[in-house]
């Protein structure tokens, strides 16, 4: 199954989409779209997909993606359980780069925002003060009308191309060799793997949910999304350790086990390689990071 093409719906006399969702989980297929996409995340949080990039998201997560950037949101576990009010909210802008006019993005002061268009096709996580800055500015253009939605569209991307505040997700290389055309099963093998990241996964389920012989899985999985398979397993495990142990509500031990790791030692290790330090350590810094906002 190839990564999904989504339609957008501008809505009635709009020349670009304004959306607020809430629901029980995010649109969890792997998809793309010709529309650029600025999503601010309210209330939620699992792990979001952008080109070759993985991570968990969280509340207050803004994100910038680029033209046909395939890209998923798997919200946690327990969104797919009724567990009363747990559910998700997210304000979303999609908008064709050329929706102001073939030439508009040529002109001499508009360079800074066609350059920021141009780094959103690697997906880009927006950080530091300006989050606050374009919350505020997204809940206002759900309620714009008229020429107003388009200034401030404008708005929001000036700050945002201004900014130094910001980490590109994908790597550099995806964009230029990743094939849109390819029809393949990447959708099912990640949502099989974000379903069962913490129990043992076999080469032969996947190759069976892929289509291909066991022997052929690996290489199949790397052709298509520029990684090992057991480097994005590894990843998705890293990260839902990193949520676990924000939300501190379980040892270091307890999340070992709980991620699909079967020993300490090499929990640790894997999670130093990723995150560049330890579980304890990490914990350690966010807590600084809380007490200093």
């Amino acid at each position: 199954m190839k990564p999904i093409l989504r339609k957008i719906d501008t809505g009635y006399n709009y020349s670009f989409s304004v959306r607020e969702d809430v629901g029980p989980y995010l649109y969890n297929h792997w998809h793309f779209h010709p529309e650029v996409e600025l999503t601010l995340i309210r209330r939620g949080a699992g792990m979001r997909l952008v080109g070759d990039s993985m991570e968990p998201f969280s509340d207050g997560d803004l994100i910038l993606l680029g033209s046909n950037l395939p890209h998923l949101w798997r919200s946690d576990p327990e969104y797919f359980k009724d567990k009363g009010d747990l559910h998700v909210e997210a304000v979303a802008i999609h908008f064709m780069e050329n929706f102001w006019g073939d030439t508009f993005l040529d002109m001499p002061e508009i360079q800074p925002i066609k350059e920021l268009l141009q780094r959103a096709k690697r997906g880009i996580q927006m950080t530091g003060k300006i989050k606050s800055k374009m919350t505020a500015m997204m809940e206002r253009m759900l309620d714009a009308e008229s020429a107003e939605r388009i200034t401030l569209l404008l708005s929001m991307l000036q700050l945002l191309s201004g900014s130094n505040e910001y980490q590109l997700l994908s790597s550099a290389g995806f964009s230029k060799t990743y094939n849109r055309g390819y029809t393949d099963n990447i959708n099912h093998i990640y949502n099989y793997t974000l379903e069962h990241f913490h129990e043992k996964i076999c080469i032969r389920e996947l190759a069976a949910i892929a289509n291909v012989s066991p022997h052929s899985f690996c290489r199949y999985f790397k052709s298509h999304t520029m990684k090992r398979y057991w480097q994005f397993l590894l990843e998705v495990r890293i990260g839902y350790a990193c949520k676990l142990l924000l939300e501190n509500k379980m040892s270091i031990s307890q999340i070992c086990y709980s991620c699909g790791f079967n020993n300490l030692s090499n929990f640790n290790r894997q999670f130093k390689e990723i995150t560049g330090m330890t579980p304890s350590g990490y914990l350690r810094e966010h807590s600084k990071m809380t007490v200093i906002a």
